[in-house]
């Protein structure tokens, strides 16, 4: 009886902590809309004399979609200019230090921190590699790691992606994942892991490139791995994240910072058919169950769209067995998107 108790007791408080577990959004979703990104929700331009030419970034209405991702169809978009930053007379960093509450993000040993976001990158984008999204170290100046870089074919038909963890030459580019083929003017999402390892100059950067959702991290193929070597982020440096405007034009939407895949790919209330207190979705046989009724859709793992209705609270299905993808809007206008499994 002590074991099943003390299982129970381990099991219940796993499942509270990944409830729990804080996520960093930003969805626009307040911004004024043709305003300034910088001014909206403590976003600033770099205290980097040099990355403060140009001009802020605007807000565009309408959001990006991801099939799968938690910050997906969400809120409003930062547009960056492809005319900024094409000199460096003009290139811009906007910068919004993540917050957890009252705590600031920073790197711990053993742990990984994900960076999500949705991009839309126009076929106007500089044509050799410029970097639009990184991470940010310094308060006070800029000390970015984790780039992530793009460029647009001479045709502007095709899209290529690089990541370094600092280095302006050594790519690592998309061209090097078998199969994949990347296009502009299309959503794309990209997942920035910044991994702290013990010792100097070893962190380790990864970028996953349109991630299937289904399956897990480890199971990922679309990724790339930093391989210049750099200094690592103070376990005391207040981290953050930079949108670059340096000849890349792009719209940049569901961005989601936290310290799991699942969390930040999946929602952090992504548990299959478990109707703990802190679910908002579970199944009981063929029927998805939620603590309020609001707006549900259900999608296959293919993508494709196979219920779009209203729901009090139980909705009953005809579906086969398997997984789907559910996106619900409750009546109090929280959105979930969380994975299930169907009996």
């Amino acid at each position: 009886m002590k074991k099943l108790i003390l299982l129970f007791s381990v099991g219940f408080a796993f499942f509270m902590a990944k409830a729990q577990e804080p996520i960093f959004t930003e969805y626009f979703e307040t911004a004024s809309i043709g305003g300034d990104l910088e001014g909206y929700n403590d976003w600033h331009v770099s205290p980097k004399s040099s990355e403060a030419n140009g001009v802020s970034p605007k807000i565009a209405e309408g959001a990006l979609f991801y099939t799968g991702y938690a910050g997906s169809d969400i809120g409003n978009v930062a547009v960056l200019d492809s005319a900024v930053g094409a000199t460096s007379s003009t290139q811009r960093i906007s910068t919004k230090i993540v917050t957890f509450g009252n705590d600031t993000l920073k790197a711990v040993v053993g742990e990984k921190i994900y960076a999500a976001c949705i991009a839309n990158i126009s076929s106007h984008s500089y044509r050799s590699y410029r970097d639009f999204f990184t991470y940010e170290g310094s308060k006070t100046s800029s000390m970015t790691r984790g780039r992530i870089f793009a460029k647009v074919s001479t045709d502007g038909s095709e899209l290529f992606i690089a990541v370094t963890k600092n280095s302006s030459s050594e790519f690592v580019e998309s061209t090097s994942i078998p199969g994949l083929m990347l296009y502009p003017d299309v959503n794309h999402l990209f997942v920035l892991v910044y991994e702290t390892i013990d010792g100097s100059n070893n962190d380790k950067i990864t970028l996953y490139i349109d991630p299937d959702l289904t399956k897990t991290e480890s199971e990922q193929t679309n990724k790339l791995v930093a391989i210049d070597t750099q200094s690592d982020y103070s376990a005391s440096a207040g981290l953050g994240i930079n949108l670059r405007q340096r000849g890349i034009g792009a719209q940049v939407g569901g961005i989601r910072v936290g310290k799991s895949w699942d969390a930040v790919l999946l929602g952090e209330t992504n548990v299959l058919n478990i109707p703990n207190i802190n679910s908002p979705i579970w199944t009981n046989g063929k029927n998805i169950m939620t603590r309020q009724g609001g707006t549900i859709k259900v999608f296959n793992m293919a993508g494709a769209e196979l219920i779009s209705t209203q729901t009090d609270g139980c909705l009953s299905t005809n579906l086969t067995k398997g997984l789907y993808i559910i996106r619900f809007k409750g009546n109090d206008g929280t959105t979930v998107i969380s994975k299930i499994s169907l009996n």
